[in-house]
């Protein structure tokens, strides 16, 4: 093969496109499922938020009506919330002073993001409570 021939056929090799859709398919590919991964880690961490909230909010609602006691009322909400073969720690006091229903719920932030692609932002534990007035009898 001589030089100019060569040359040719690298620079023919050089200007050649019909490797750049897989190189390009490598780099972005990455990209594509982190992305994806982000949409459905914040979905599922959002909604499985929202439905923690929503029974912590029954339960208070429940014991400040005098249909379940602390205890019962602690049992009602972690039965309800469990994730998988999670299940989230459960306060419920009642506070005969002040009147009032206080359910704190405290779960770790793994169980809530399932990709744990969240986790640098929600961190490792998510708290809430949720205070009622208790009915009178």
């Amino acid at each position: 093969m001589t030089l100019p021939r060569l040359r040719d056929r690298l620079s023919s090799f050089l200007r050649s496109e019909t490797g750049s859709a897989t190189v390009e398919f490598t780099l972005l590919v990455p990209v594509f499922l982190g992305v994806l991964m982000l949409g459905a880690d914040a979905s599922t961490a959002f909604t499985r938020q929202s439905n923690l909230w929503h029974l912590s909010n029954e339960t208070a609602r429940l014991v400040s009506r005098h249909a379940l006691d602390a205890e019962a009322g602690a049992d009602f909400a972690r039965t309800r919330m469990q994730i998988g073969g999670y299940t989230p720690e459960v306060v419920v006091t009642i506070d005969e002073e002040t009147q009032t229903v206080t359910v704190s719920v405290s779960v770790d932030a793994g169980e809530i993001a399932p990709f744990g692609v969240l986790l640098p932002v929600l961190g490792d534990q998510l708290s809430f409570v949720i205070v009622q007035a208790l009915e009178p009898i």
